[in-house]
């Protein structure tokens, strides 16, 4: 299950972070090791195209969530690696890529 769903704009450039504090409590900081991947409906690689720039300050990973296909969603996984304990933690964001409005307005 996902931690949260995210929608966006297939144009739109989103920062989005995730914090791993709760889930690596022995650790300061996660490392570069930390990663960020993604997949479509069909669970086929989308990495190259919705993933830009990761980064790691402190205990969080961030990377630009951007592009995507419109009426497409994404399972995007961050997979943190603390700094001490070498110790891994993963977060799964759903992403729902549209370009209209759902729902009433």
């Amino acid at each position: 299950m996902a931690s949260d769903v995210l929608y966006k704009h297939p144009n739109d450039e989103v920062l989005y972070a995730v914090d791993f504090t709760d889930d690596l409590p022995g650790d300061t900081s996660v490392s570069s090791a930390s990663s960020v991947t993604a997949v479509d409906s069909d669970n086929a690689s989308a990495t190259s195209t919705v993933i830009g720039t990761v980064s790691q300050s402190g205990m969080e990973a961030r990377a630009i969530l951007q592009a995507g296909t419109d009426g497409e969603d994404y399972t995007i996984t961050w997979t943190g690696r603390g700094t001490t304990t070498a110790r891994d933690a993963t977060k799964i964001i759903e992403m729902r890529v549209r370009a209209k409005r759902l729902g009433s307005v």
